[in-house]
Parts: structure tokens; C-alpha cells; sequence
């Protein structure tokens, strides 16, 4: 099945605060001691490609995050959903990392710029700016007023959604009792909150079914219709439209009518018993995620859906709300369904202005954190997916390069990462495939010279260097992506070795590469020859001069891919 979807896009272009590297418990961060407070947090980020640590084996809880880094983040969190790439922020430089990061910040409404029209890339952020983005993510909602002792500190326009942070648990107060609004905010107090946003409070509980996601929704004028089409999009899921027995008319919705239907039914409890032609939904089961959306009638839920709730069994399945108005926000609407309703994880969920855009409903959705139809094992009917690679940087400092050792690596960010090793990352990112990295049981020298010399006399005497480590269930993967850099117009030695170890018989073999000028130099077609009961799929070879800018080339050509 084509891998329509991909989630949780990586986060591959951060600065030195937002190092990458590779993904490590929250134990192994050397201030990150298991139990503490940011531990869980920490390792959530971490596992998704949200944010890692620094190269030094820190997490850097308590260091400070600037405006374009958070923008990153969340931009990564929010599954990379397409931007424009330009900025017109007079502080933004072109092809920056975080470029796309700030014109879909801007976009979404999640952040603004400064007066002077700058969006301030390197001022750090503050804990009431961290909670005020997340704020307007979920929809400005409205939130009861708060009580810290610090409540005056506080500014005017982060007031309601200081309220909403401290209502819903999403960034903690100080222990003095403070919230401390304008402290800058730390690596580990961001993870946390966007932990608390995204993760803690949507993961699913012990599924009953067979990881599919419904969306079913009654839609009045079109625009709950819109949303929900595009969840369904953006998460692969089906659709089931409730529909009354008695079908409004534009009559019957017109509220300045005070003899038309819905006022009627508005000041009659009695007649708010609206029926559906279809109150259930065939192979109910299946589903583990159900999202439930409506237009907001006078602060409730349209209650034509109150029929759908109250004539299904939501046991064990997380339920999702989500609505729409033109002002009105999500209030307790949500709420009064689950108190009617038959069991169910029930959500908070997410209001929709009447002009929701496509990106800012797929950023909301991709950030629940859901099972995901195409990232369930093999056995479910799914493609399991690996991306093995091997890559050899000549340096890992980014300082005073060689000519030789810049060529073999690509420096995010103050990062040091091989070039196909950033290839991988990116593609494991976007497809949320487990990783791999084929490392030889005898390091290479860094050396350029002898690093060389090596190459060549391993290719002239077709030596098979051992491989470190094993991969235990390389069975249960159906599609497998293969990345290497060009040596001698060739495989690596080690990549032979690799294909003498595993079979790939029945397998899809998706290779990519990075090369100095020869191209592919017809690698794909020797995997051919080496695993001849393979799939081939066409893969993608990317210059060293131009991997520094490729990660939008390398996600739209993996979101290309029909495997």
C-alpha cells in the first residue's frame, strides 16, 4: 500500500542548542537522571526527532531556546507541513534552517514578528511566549481565570492562555507558587510543555481494534465537512457523515429566523432528539480512534450528534472532538458528549474557524501522536519499514574544516552529520521507519589519505569488512531503504557485506546515495545483481555540494514513493 502519510517529520535543521545526533534514552543524557522531573519528556522528544542532545552526551535541560529554534520544534512536531521557504522577516536568513519553520509559524497564526519586522531568530524565548504558541495550536480556547502569585506579572495578551496552561497541566508553575512569565524558557521546560500538549495527554489507550481512525462528523453548512476531509487526509482515515432522517434546509439554519428550526429546537430541549438515517457504523470494531465533529449551536455540540454518540459503545477507543464557529470556542462542548456517551478516552480537542486552512488542521492532527495506519507492523497489512545506511564523516568537529573533510559531511546547525547520515535521518524521519547504521567492526581511520587508500585496496582485493552489529529482526521488515556514499564509482565494501548477510528476497529495496559527481555510478543496478528476488524501487542520489539544502527534496521524493 502506498505510504500516503508520514508522520512525525524529523528534526534535522536546529542550531547548536538543538544538536543532533543519535537518539539516546533520557538516562544516557548525562543531566537527564532516570525519574527526574524532565526524564519522560525528554525521551518522548527525543524518540519522535523532535529535539536531541548535544554531542557532549548533555540534553541541555536548563539552557535557553531562541525564537526560531522553538519555531523549529514545533514546526517538526507539527509533521513539517509544507511553507513557503522565504521570509519576510528582515532577520531571517535565506536558506537558514529555520526558514520554512518561520513562515509556517507565521502562516498558522502561531507566531508573530516584532513591530519593526524582525521575528527576532536569536532573542530567547519566555515561558508565557511558550505558552501563548501552544495556546493558539490548540485553537485559543477559553480558560477560568488563575491564581498565581505572579498573576499581575503576567502580560495582557498571554493572560487566557497562561489560564489554559495552567488549567489543562501544560507548563508547571515554580515551587514558590510563581509562574514566572517573562524567565526564559529551557530546553527541558519546553519539552515537558509541548510533552504535556501533545503527548501525555493523546496517547491512545490499550487498543480493541486494528489501529483505524474514524472520522465521523455532522456538518450543517460545509465547514465541519471541510475539517473533517482533511483529517481524513492527513491521517488516512474513513469518513462517516451523520446525516438527520429529516435533512436541514438553509431554511431551517437560519438562526435570525426566530420561527425557523434550529431556534425552535433551541428553545425546545424536547424537539433537540434528532434522529440520524445511520447511527452506526459498520465494522465499528476496527476502530481505535474515532474523531467526533460538529458546528458549535449555542455553545453545545449541534445535537444531531447527540444521536451517534448515545447509539455507540466508545470502550476502549480514544475520541477525539473537534468543531467549528465563526467565535464561539470548543467549551464544554466535548465534555457533555463524553458525560453522555458509552465509555471512551475522550480528548480535549481542537475548534476550527470557519477558514481553517489545510496545513493548521494537519499540524493539529499529526501532533496527537495517533497509531498511524501506515506505520502498524506487517502483520496488520502494512508496510514495516528500515532505513540502514552507512556513512563516513571525516571529522565530527565544524571548525577549521579541510576541503576533504567538508566534503564528507554536512553541518546543521553547528551539527556534524556524514551526508548520508543526514540523508537517512531525514528519510527515517519522514517515514517514521526504525534506523540502522552499518558500522564496520574496525573503525575507518578519519584520515582522508588513508581512508582512501583503505577504499580502494578493499575494493581491489573485493574485501568484506565485518559489520559491528546485527540486526535481530530483519524479517519482519517489508521495505527497506539502503543509503551509501559513492566510493570509487562503487558500493562501499561494507554495503557488500551487508547483502551477504540478510536476505532481501520479497523485500523492497529503496536505495539512496551521496556522491561527489558520478552519480549513482550504477550502484542501484549492482543491488540488483546482489539481491536479484528484491523489489527495486528508483531511488534518489543527491550531490555533496547540494545536501546541505536538500531535506525538502529528500521528504518530497520519499512522499513520491509507492511502496
Amino acid at each position: 500500500m502506498k505510504n500516503l502519510r508520514r508522520f512525525l517529520s524529523c528534526l534535522l535543521a536546529v542550531t547548536m542548542l538543538l544538536a543532533l545526533g543519535v537518539t539516546a534514552s533520557a538516562a544516557e543524557f548525562t543531566d537527564v537522571p532516570a525519574g527526574s522531573d524532565y526524564a519522560e519528556a525528554v525521551q518522548w522528544a527525543s524518540d519522535n526527532g523532535y529535539i536531541y542532545g548535544y554531542g557532549d552526551g548533555r540534553f541541555g535541560v536548563n539552557d535557553n531556546v531562541t525564537r526560531a529554534q522553538l519555531a523549529t520544534i514545533f514546526h517538526r512536531a507539527a509533521g513539517t507541513p509544507a511553507a513557503s521557504g522565504t521570509s519576510r522577516f528582515s532577520d531571517a536568513e535565506a536558506g537558514a534552517y529555520y526558514i520554512n519553520a518561520l513562515s509556517w509559524a507565521e502562516t498558522a497564526g502561531l507566531i508573530a514578528g516584532y513591530p519593526d519586522g524582525q521575528f527576532g531568530v536569536g532573542d530567547p524565548v519566555t515561558r508565557q511566549q511558550v505558552a501563548t504558541i501552544l495556546w493558539r495550536w490548540a485553537g485559543s480556547p477559553a480558560a477560568s481565570a488563575g491564581n498565581y502569585s505572579d498573576e499581575n506579572a503576567i502580560s495582557a495578551y498571554a493572560q487566557t492562555a497562561v489560564d489554559w496552561s495552567r488549567s489543562n497541566g501544560i507548563i508547571a508553575a515554580r515551587s514558590d507558587g510563581r509562574f514566572a512569565p517573562t524567565d526564559n524558557a529551557t530546553r527541558g521546560e519546553i519539552v515537558s510543555a509541548l510533552y504535556n500538549y501533545m503527548g501525555k495527554t493523546s496517547t491512545p489507550p490499550a487498543s480493541t481494534g486494528n489501529g483505524k481512525i474514524l472520522v465521523a462528523y455532522f456538518s450543517a453548512s460545509g465547514n465541519t465537512e471541510a475539517v473533517a476531509n482533511a483529517i481524513a487526509d492527513t491521517l488516512d482515515a474513513d469518513l462517516f457523515e451523520m446525516v438527520p432522517e429529516a435533512p436541514y434546509t438553509s431554511a431551517d439554519l437560519n438562526w435570525t429566523d426566530s420561527s425557523s428550526r434550529v431556534n425552535a429546537e433551541h428553545n425546545d430541549p424536547s424537539k433537540q432528539d434528532v434522529k440520524l438515517a445511520k447511527n452506526t457504523v459498520d465494522n465499528w470494531t476496527d476502530y481505535d480512534t474515532v474523531f467526533i465533529g460538529y458546528p458549535i449551536w449555542w455553545g453545545i455540540a449541534a445535537w444531531p450528534v447527540n444521536d451517534f454518540v448515545k447509539n455507540n459503545d466508545f470502550t476502549g477507543k480514544t475520541v477525539i472532538p473537534f468543531c467549528t464557529s465563526t467565535s464561539s470556542g470548543l467549551g464544554q462542548s466535548g465534555t457533555l458528549l463524553a458525560e453522555m456517551a458509552n465509555g471512551g478516552n475522550w480528548q480535549e480537542g481542537r475548534r476550527f474557524t470557519e477558514r481553517a486552512s489545510q496545513s493548521d488542521i494537519a499540524a493539529w492532527a499529526n501532533g496527537l501522536d495517533l497509531p498511524k495506519a501506515n506505520t502498524q507492523p506487517a502483520q496488520n497489512g502494512e508496510s514495516k519499514v528500515l532505513v540502514a545506511y552507512f556513512s563516513m564523516p571525516e571529522t565530527t568537529n565544524p571548525n577549521n574544516m579541510t576541503t576533504e573533510e567538508a566534503n564528507s559531511t554536512v553541518v546543521i546547525g553547528g551539527e556534524v552529520l556524514g551526508n548520508t547520515q543526514y540523508m537517512a535521518q531525514v528519510i527515517q524521519r519522514t517515514t517514521n521507519a526504525d534506523i540502522y547504521r552499518i558500522e564496520p567492526q574496525t573503525p575507518y581511520p578519519t584520515d582522508h589519505t588513508t581512508l582512501v587508500d583503505q577504499a580502494r585496496d578493499e575494493q581491489n582485493q573485493d574485501t568484506r569488512p565485518a559489520i559491528k552489529d546485527s540486526i535481530s529482526n530483519f524479517d519482519s521488515y517489508d521495505t527497506i531503504f539502503i543509503g551509501y556514499p559513492i566510493w570509487w564509482s562503487d558500493l562501499p565494501q561494507i554495503l557488500y557485506t551487508f547483502f551477504d548477510t540478510y536476505d532481501f528476497s520479497g523485500k523492497t529495496v529503496i536505495p539512496f546515495s551521496t556522491h561527489g559527481g558520478s552519480s549513482f555510478a550504477g550502484t542501484p543496478a549492482t543491488i540488483q545483481r546482489l539481491e536479484p528476488n528484491a523489489k527495486m524501487l528508483d531511488g534518489l542520489t543527491i550531490s555533496r555540494n547540494n545536501i546541505q539544502d536538500a531535506e525538502q527534496e529528500i521528504i518530497t521524493w520519499v512522499n513520491g514513493l509507492d511502496y
